[in-house]
């Protein structure tokens, strides 16, 4: 399956502080950050890489001063609720939104991405929309119609695994997860040469209460 996105560079999903964007868009982030920079846009603070076994960022790939979430979704069809893999879903949405929400709260700037640009990262975003509460406590007004026909609008093959479109909607309805959204993010430095510069990996989201912030 061709990206979804084609190269074209994010797209704004809620500007200007989420995004979204396919394995092109994540690998030259660099790129990305240097051409929003010229054109006066916020650069991107954080990225939520939701397939990260399809699309495994290297070292070289991660830019500077980026915080990384990496998830190993899977863009699988025919899931039923109450199923090992819906359960993982469910389970990596809600790590997703969770970050997605601390990077609006900090006032950073978060792109999404998957693979193709299309389910994985469509899921994600759509169970953002309906999720996400400002600070006054209101929601962003997003019907579950709505915010699938907005992310529609922006990339037309989105959320097209039905299944996993289902799982993101059945978040809407449940109790958030106790974590919320805090920023329980476990950080680890890569082996680098000495004299390269510091980049920011976020390897794994760490449920447990007991943790402090490393962020």
């Amino acid at each position: 399956m061709d990206h979804g996105h084609r190269g074209d560079g994010p797209l704004p999903v809620w500007p200007p502080s989420v995004w979204w964007s396919d394995a092109h868009g994540a690998r030259r982030l660099q790129h990305w950050q240097e051409k929003r920079s010229l054109s006066g846009l916020p650069r991107f603070t954080h990225l939520c890489n939701a397939a990260a076994q399809a699309v495994p960022l290297t070292l070289d790939e991660r830019a500077a001063d980026v915080s990384y979430l990496d998830l190993d979704m899977r863009d699988e069809e025919g899931m039923t609720p109450g199923t090992g893999t819906w359960l993982c879903a469910r389970r990596d949405l809600h790590r997703a939104v969770a970050f997605v929400d601390a990077a609006v709260a900090s006032g950073g700037t978060v792109l999404v991405n998957c693979f193709a640009g299309m389910n994985r990262s469509g899921a994600i975003l759509l169970a953002w929309l309906l999720l996400h509460r400002e600070s006054d406590g209101t929601c962003l007004g997003f019907t579950p119609d709505g915010a699938a026909a907005h992310l529609r609008s922006l990339e037309p093959f989105a959320l097209n695994n039905q299944s996993l479109l289902d799982c993101a909607l059945s978040l809407k309805d449940s109790p958030r997860p106790p974590f919320g959204t805090q920023e329980h993010w476990i950080l680890r430095l890569p082996e680098r040469p000495a004299a390269a510069p510091e980049k920011r990996v976020v390897e794994e989201f760490e449920d447990s209460e007991g943790l402090m912030p490393l962020i």
